[in-house]
């Protein structure tokens, strides 16, 4: 799983099937879809992710009305099981694309979490040695929880797409 899919609860499958078609137009051959055990959640695996978010962000604005099942589109960099010294591990990992001078923000998004989201910043805030910033910051490190397993991505705020947003812009 390199990307997530967010829809609205029962909608999961023609989420799928939406993004199945526009990665298709933007010339993405290898596609493959997988609804998550959690309602709303569409677990997918693409190649070049950002590419298919660059495309699909301007086939948004341009075709606003045709995306309909889609709500949030974000890009996952590393999967690993739902274990407090596994994520500290990627997070130490992933932090590297944080630059020097660059602030951060930690983001975390749980389902079945074994652990509160308290325990989780307690623990990785240290692990990231650049300035916080919780309004505005450079990048966002994200966690995003699924029970057994957890996603983790370190992200300019603009990677994660909402379709809302877009649709509202154009």
């Amino acid at each position: 799983m390199n990307l997530i899919v967010t829809s609205a609860k029962g909608l999961e499958a023609r989420a799928s099937a939406e993004f199945k078609e526009i990665a298709l137009l933007s010339g993405t051959r290898k596609v493959s879809t997988e609804r998550s055990a959690y309602d709303g959640v569409v677990e997918v695996e693409v190649e070049n992710p950002k590419n298919v978010l660059a495309f699909l962000s301007d086939f948004v604005k341009s075709e606003p009305f045709k995306v309909r099942y889609m709500m949030r589109l974000i890009p996952v960099d590393k999967v690993v099981d739902t274990k407090l010294d596994e994520i500290t591990q990627a997070v130490k990992e992933l932090s590297q694309k944080i630059a020097e001078g660059e602030s951060f923000r930690i983001t975390i998004e749980e389902r079945d979490s074994p652990y509160t989201t308290k325990q989780l910043i307690d623990a990785l805030a240290d692990l990231v040695d650049r300035k916080v910033s919780l309004d505005s910051p450079d990048k966002i490190v994200l966690i995003q929880i699924f029970g057994e397993y957890t996603g983790i991505s370190v992200l300019f705020p603009d990677e994660i797409i909402s379709i809302p947003k877009l649709k509202r812009a154009a």
